[in-house]
């Protein structure tokens, strides 16, 4: 599950990140809340996987556009969409 105190859960993968968050700390902390870790102890870093800046670029220019971002970090397929509020989805890769 995604949800952790800065985050409000929405369904089994999904998460919405509050207004003011930071969208790329909410990824890292799902991911590692789904590995059992910190997510200072992720082996991955997001940089690794996606431009963090513009990703957070593209939600915050965005939010109403029903934009949806996604790509594989650390071993889990991560959604974001920005349809008004910002959604996070982490997911088993298929």
């Amino acid at each position: 599950m995604t949800s952790q105190r800065s985050v409000c859960e929405r369904g089994a993968n999904e998460s919405e990140v509050r207004a003011g968050e930071d969208v790329t700390t909410q990824i890292v902390t799902a991911v590692a809340e789904r590995e059992g870790v910190e997510p200072t102890a992720l082996d991955t870093r997001l940089y690794e996987a996606i431009d963090p800046d513009a990703l957070t670029t593209l939600v915050e220019n965005a939010p109403d556009s029903g934009l949806t971002v996604g790509f594989d970090y650390a071993g889990y397929r991560v959604t974001v969409v920005a349809d008004g509020r910002t959604h996070v989805e982490v997911a088993e890769k298929a």
